[in-house]
Order: C-alpha cells, then sequence, then structure tokens
C-alpha cells in the first residue's frame, strides 16, 4: 500500500503547476515571442511575455522545469514566491 501511495505522491507532485518566472537573455530579447513558443512546446503554460524587462511569466508542471532551462535564450527559470499580507482587521496590522 505505501508504494502506492508514494507512487501516487510524485504523480500529483509531477503535474502540479509551479509558477515561474523566465528571464530571457540579451542575445534573444528581439526574439522573446519565440522562446516563449519554445517553452509552450516544453510544457509551460504562457501567462504574460514582458519584453521591455525580458520576462516571461507562466506555469509549468515540476519535473519539467529543468527542460525549460536548457532552451535556448533562457537566463534563468525561478518559481515564483507568493505572499500574502494579513487583512486590515487582523491583530497583526
Amino acid at each position: 500500500m505505501r508504494n502506492k501511495r508514494t507512487v501516487a505522491r510524485r504523480r500529483v507532485a509531477s503535474t502540479t503547476l509551479k509558477p515561474v518566472m523566465v528571464t530571457v537573455t540579451d542575445e534573444k530579447l528581439k526574439d522573446i515571442q519565440r522562446v516563449a513558443d519554445t517553452l509552450t512546446a516544453k510544457g509551460m503554460k504562457i501567462d504574460r511575455v514582458m519584453p521591455v524587462v525580458g520576462t516571461i511569466s507562466g506555469s509549468v508542471p515540476a519535473a519539467k522545469m529543468s527542460a525549460l532551462r536548457a532552451v535556448t535564450g533562457v537566463m534563468s527559470v525561478e518559481e515564483e514566491l507568493a505572499a500574502e499580507l494579513p487583512s486590515p482587521d487582523s491583530p497583526l496590522q
């Protein structure tokens, strides 16, 4: 039973989408849409292409993050971290 649970957890973890920010190299900024198309082909769901700052945001299964790093024109792939502020009524304010 334990093996089935472990396999199921791994399967869920590999398909859970992680929000990521991809930074494009200076050399490929003019071709940022092509880089985005290649990232899509590698499994990334693109949310936004920002050519002025040279980044592409979206989400990807954790198991495919290394494939994104191998794309020509990609400088870095970073998992986006989320921060949430407490509500104004919270005692932490």
